[in-house]
Order: C-alpha cells, then sequence, then structure tokens
C-alpha cells in the first residue's frame, strides 16, 4: 500500500519551505531532506561532505536558512537530475513513486513533498496518487518579487549549495555566470517576474476547480499574522491546532513587509486573493471545512 502523500505547492520565494516544516511536524510524517538527496546525487553528497569536514555551516544561499541533512528541498532537484525537467509529468513517476516508498520506509505512513515547479500541476500530482492531498500556498505577489530580488543578488555571493544542486557541469556554468553577471542576473528577476504573474493568474483560475475535499487554499500571509487562523484552512487535511503551532515554532523573527508593487502586480494579487476567498466559501458551504461555517451564517 503506497504512503499517504501531501504535496506542497506555491510559487518560489513564497513560504513553502516553512509550511512544509509546519506540515511535517504536523502530520508527524517524513519528508525529502538535502540529506536524502545526497543518496541520490553526489554532487550534493560532496557538498555535505566537504561542509562537515570543515565545519561550514553554508546558508541556502536564497536565504539564512543553514543546509544540513536535515534541510527540508524539493523534489524537483531530483527530477531534474535525473530527467533533465524540474516540474511533474507521467514519465517522472519511475522517480517519484520509488522516493516516496523510500521516504516513508524511514518515517512512517505520511510524507510531505514539495516543488514549486508544480505549482499549476496539482490536478496532475492528485490523479497520479491516489489518496493524496494539495495545500496550494498563496502570498502576496509583490512579497514574492521582492523576495525573488533579494534572493537572487543574495545568491551573487552565496551560491555554493545551488552548484550542488545542479550535477550537470555546463547547466552550472550557465547557471553560476547568470547569477554573477548584473545585468544578466537582472534579466533573470525581470524573467521571473513575468512567469510568476502568468503562472498566478493562471492559478487563481484553475485552484478552485481542484477537488475541493483534497486540497487546501492556504495563505502564507494569514499563517505568519495568525497562524491558528491561518492554519484552520488546512482542517480537512491535518489538525490545524498542529499546524498552527508548528507555523509558529519555525516561522523566522524578522518578516520583510511587501512593497506597494506595480499596478499589474496589484492587480493580479487581487484576482488570486479573490480566487481563494471564492474556493474556501464553496469549500465551507459543502462543509468540507470541519467546524467553520460562511460569516453571517
Amino acid at each position: 500500500m503506497m504512503a499517504r502523500v501531501i504535496f506542497i505547492t506555491g510559487f518560489n520565494r513564497s513560504g513553502t519551505t516553512l509550511v512544509t516544516s509546519a506540515v511535517t511536524q504536523a502530520a508527524r510524517a517524513s519528508t525529502l531532506t538535502a540529506g536524502d538527496l545526497a543518496r541520490h546525487m553526489p554532487s550534493v553528497q560532496r557538498f555535505l561532505t566537504a561542509a562537515s569536514k570543515q565545519g561550514v555551516v553554508t546558508d541556502r544561499g536564497v536565504d539564512r536558512l543553514p543546509v544540513s541533512e536535515s534541510t527540508p528541498e524539493e523534489y524537483g532537484w531530483l527530477l531534474n537530475a535525473v530527467t533533465g525537467d524540474f516540474a511533474f509529468c507521467p514519465q517522472a513517476l519511475g522517480v517519484l513513486r520509488p522516493l516516496v516508498d523510500e521516504l516513508a520506509g524511514a518515517g512512517g505512513e505520511t510524507v510531505v513533498l514539495k516543488n514549486p515547479w508544480d505549482t499549476g500541476r496539482e490536478r496532475l500530482l492528485l490523479d497520479h496518487f491516489a489518496g493524496s492531498r494539495v495545500l496550494v500556498v498563496r502570498r502576496n505577489l509583490s512579497a514574492i518579487e521582492d523576495s525573488h530580488s533579494r534572493a537572487w543578488n543574495r545568491m551573487a555571493t552565496s551560491n555554493r549549495y545551488v552548484r550542488a544542486l545542479i550535477p550537470d557541469t555546463r547547466r552550472r556554468a550557465e547557471t553560476l555566470w547568470a547569477i554573477i553577471d548584473p545585468a544578466a542576473r537582472q534579466r533573470m528577476i525581470r524573467n521571473a517576474r513575468r512567469r510568476t504573474r502568468k503562472r498566478a493568474v493562471r492559478l487563481a483560475r484553475s485552484g478552485p476547480r481542484l477537488p475541493l475535499d483534497r486540497v487546501a487554499f492556504l495563505s502564507y500571509d494569514e499563517l505568519r499574522s495568525d497562524p491558528s487562523a491561518g492554519a484552520s484552512w488546512a482542517a480537512h487535511i491535518l489538525d490545524p491546532g498542529a499546524l498552527g503551532e508548528a507555523i509558529a515554532a519555525h516561522t523566522f523573527p524578522e518578516y520583510n513587509r511587501a512593497s506597494a508593487g506595480s499596478v499589474m502586480a496589484r492587480v493580479i494579487d487581487w484576482y488570486w486573493a479573490r480566487a481563494w476567498r471564492r474556493a474556501r466559501a464553496r469549500q465551507l458551504k459543502l462543509g468540507i471545512l470541519p467546524g467553520r461555517q460562511l460569516p453571517g451564517k
């Protein structure tokens, strides 16, 4: 019997690492870590071994989160190393299903997996993993864009871990050049912004059409401001009290507030937030969310 899988999706820099750590704790589950990747990717193993021998604590590059064998990681890196693509597709089942079995054998019957590259592909994941659930994380779009810029600029001086995640030497060199060269880096930031905006619009349209009993529509900003209230929107998937406590335990003390952003970003964010409200309202109306009711009822 295959393990129960909880997928965490959401764009890069939208809080998926925080949610993955919290859900793993709340569900008493197993999740993919850098140590797990090292068993399949020699480049990651060499990185962890060198860091251990040198007594060096290296962060992820995109932020201050230190990298160790227990650091949660996205399965897209493993898919890319094997298939050349970061996103899940039916052909990648031969990689992901054995990985789920491996992780379930190590720590229980529930496995939590995150991969920002699969944001918008939730139905594909649900269709290919019976009994699975998905937590989709939304964050203020301007905050995502601000965080993207900070992350790319930070990687210009802290990119050891990123290099270890890319086993192909040619692609690694191309990525490193794009990170280090200021002009190329700014192009990457602009391209990422355009892609994220387009994908956010598509997600706002497709998300509410997913099976509402198998999907939770979460907000990183709500989880940060009120972990208990934010976690309640996943009550049909896992214990909201345990999730709220875990969110509070894993958050960074500082919180970068979003800039005003462009008019386009604000319009897309409004559209995306409305989609989440409508999906949640349907879940409440259908009685999918236990102990909740529509406002005013």
